[in-house]
């Protein structure tokens, strides 16, 4: 994190803030439910990357629910060590299963260690109405922060994130004219289009309609996009140089369209008199024509954005049936792509949880929720991640404990020790790396107990040796209960990707005979990006040249399949052209059709292309042609 006044300002106000919550919620619930404010405001913080406001009702009901099942399930454990075993194993289990998914991030983590918390806080059942409404408040507040926050999110952040991405296509041209390096340029753009679809797939009706607002925003990433993946194959001379002005002028009037009508206005103008000028010339380039396709796809977007007025935002026209592979949020119904990590995570965590939970109570072993909270801390879904993690977690254990040991060796008197604590506190807000900032809390939690009991080696030893205890258990348990590797997460979202792709193949081909569906294609082009972006996280550092090439040409495919639907959205496609284009999708569809058939047709295309009189013939295969050589790329490099 880079550190400037603007970073300290606003970290010094979150850590007041969160501090002055829970001291607030403890003044309120009691010093007994103290440790549930920490779990509602950590769950408040984690969940702002969500966008929940589509359905306030409902969500906050699920999380009122979710929180009450929590509560009680850890009360009914606390009657008996042997019952608390299933009920351990069935709360932790939902909590995992639920709050885990194939593509956004998972969301388990507060609502995990609010049981542990209260699993290790138990209190008497004439304390349970407080403890209860506790959980009660504690959802209310999660959706309180989300109103507050996330409304209006994807007007106030798509906003953003398309002047960025303007922005930065403007210095792309630029940098192209100069023969410089695009890789830094490229990644932003990459990961600006991404964040925008993100915010458009939590805004969704029924996790599958889009609001109008969503609709043409999405609309808009696509023909930057498409504009980004084109500007990588101009050449700095001639017509293309030309062109590259042009794309440069349009889009710096299109980052200021979005504040200003008139610039609106100048932005038709401009490629009106860009689109004249190219139709004079005669201009028969299909980079020229594909670029000018997507342009006037943008001004068309933002025209429409511009006309909508706020109150239209969130109408959805939701005109068509949503597909049965959509009801489940499920691209296919192969086992691999719903269940596997999620199943294998949520079993493992169960077992890890009950276990530990029945070791410690058996054993009756003092501070024994150090050895919970490793096994919640070291068991994450992929098993690689976790023995880095688990490494990580003793190695910062071994250090915050001998750290407290020095500092509370040289500061005696409990002021000294309470303003060492709360600024290892504060300090946590800077550091975001596990292995580093776990040794804060190592720190603080031996030394929030040592304030009280004075005894610091005993609690350090005893910390070290559950942390230890909790990572053997992890171990075991993630080796051998249901392991699920980052060779299995790649396989699966690989297949997942290539499953997308077909089906928006088949939307395109439904489009040909007029039968399209403009929501599930949308929703399709949204899901490529998620699945990209968790492969990319999956494999952080790690991917290989082989699989960043396979990930472009997935996204080439993708972007392209769904410049051709609106493409024939829009124009059409003459009747007596329909028989070749059915018969040309059907070939891409063919999974198991050979690389060498498909340089076959790549050839075939490119001789008839030459041939073609009319225009938006000329557009419709070349946009095929494109997708067949990026299928082709993507079987050589899988």
């Amino acid at each position: 994190m880079q550190l400037n006044k603007k970073t300290i300002i606003s970290n010094t106000i979150l850590f007041v803030g969160i501090i002055g919550f829970i001291m607030a919620f403890g003044g309120v619930f009691g010093d007994e439910n103290i440790l549930i404010g920490v779990s509602t405001i950590t769950a408040m913080l984690m969940l702002l990357e969500r966008d929940l406001t589509s359905h306030p009702v409902g969500n906050t009901i699920t999380f009122v629910l979710l929180n009450l099942f929590i509560g009680v399930a850890a009360f009914l454990s606390g009657f008996n060590t042997f019952l608390a075993v299933p009920i351990n194993f069935i709360a932790m289990f939902v909590i995992s299963y639920s709050l885990l998914f194939n593509l956004k991030n998972p969301l388990y983590l507060p609502f995990s260690l609010q049981y542990l918390f209260i699993l290790a806080n138990p209190v008497a059942i004439d304390q349970m109405p407080l403890r209860l409404a506790s959980l009660v408040f504690g959802a209310l507040a999660i959706m309180g922060i989300q109103m507050l926050a996330n409304k209006n999110k994807i007007t106030k952040s798509g906003e953003k994130k398309i002047q960025a991405i303007c922005a930065a296509l403007v210095e792309k041209t630029k940098l192209i004219q100069k023969g410089e390096t695009l890789e830094t340029i490229n990644q932003q753009i990459t990961t600006d289009i991404s964040g925008l679809r993100n915010i458009i797939y939590d805004k969704r009706e029924e996790n599958y309609y889009l609001t109008e607002e969503g609709r043409l925003r999405l609309n808009v990433s696509a023909s930057l996009e498409k504009i980004n993946i084109l500007l990588d194959t101009v050449e700095n001379e001639g017509v293309q140089l030309e062109i590259l002005n042009n794309v440069s002028h349009c889009l710096q009037l299109a980052t200021d369209s979005l504040t200003n009508n008139e610039t609106m206005e100048k932005l038709e103008e401009s490629f009106n008199q860009m689109l004249g000028k190219y139709k004079d010339e005669h201009n028969h380039s299909s980079l020229v024509l594909r670029m000018l396709n997507n342009i006037d796809f943008l001004k068309e977007s933002l025209m429409e954005l511009r006309a909508l007025g706020k109150e239209q935002y969130n109408i959805v026209k939701n005109l068509e049936r949503i597909p049965k592979k959509f009801q489940k949020l499920r691209i296919s119904e192969t086992k691999s792509h719903t269940n596997s990590i999620k199943m294998s995570y949520a079993v493992r965590m169960a077992v890890a949880v009950s276990l530990s939970g029945f070791i410690v109570d058996f054993f009756d072993i003092t501070e024994g929720r150090w050895m919970m909270f490793t096994v919640l801390s070291v068991i994450i879904p992929i098993y690689e991640q976790s023995t880095k993690k688990m490494r990580d977690r003793i190695f910062a254990t071994f250090a915050g404990s001998i750290l407290v040991i020095g500092l509370f060796t040289i500061f005696q008197g409990n002021i000294a020790r309470s303003i060492l604590l709360m600024t290892a506190g504060y300090l946590m807000s800077y550091i975001k790396v596990y292995r580093y900032s776990t040794i804060l809390v190592t720190f603080s939690s031996i030394g929030a107990v040592a304030l009280i009991t004075g005894t610091t080696e005993i609690l350090t030893l005893n910390r070290i040796g559950l942390v230890v205890a909790g990572v053997i258990l992890a171990l075991l348990i993630n080796k051998f209960i249901l392991p699920y590797k980052l060779d299995d997460a790649n396989k699966d979202l690989k297949e997942m990707y290539n499953d997308t792709i077909h089906e928006m193949l088949i939307e395109v081909s439904d489009q040909v005979k007029g039968n399209g569906h403009n929501h599930a294609m949308k929703n399709l082009l949204l899901i490529t990006n998620m699945i990209e972006d968790r492969l990319k996280l999956n494999n952080q550092d790690n991917l290989s040249e082989k699989g960043i090439t396979w990930l472009q040409h997935q996204r080439h495919t993708a972007s392209t399949i769904y410049e051709l639907y609106w493409w024939i959205h829009k124009h059409g496609i003459q009747e007596s052209n329909v028989p070749a284009l059915s018969s040309r999708l059907v070939l891409l569809r063919n999974r198991s059709i050979p690389v060498e058939t498909l340089r076959e047709s790549v050839t075939k295309m490119k001789q008839q292309i030459r041939t073609m009189a009319r225009l938006e013939d000329r557009m419709v295969l070349s946009m095929i042609l494109e997708i067949t050589e990026e299928v082709t790329s993507s079987k050589m490099n899988i």
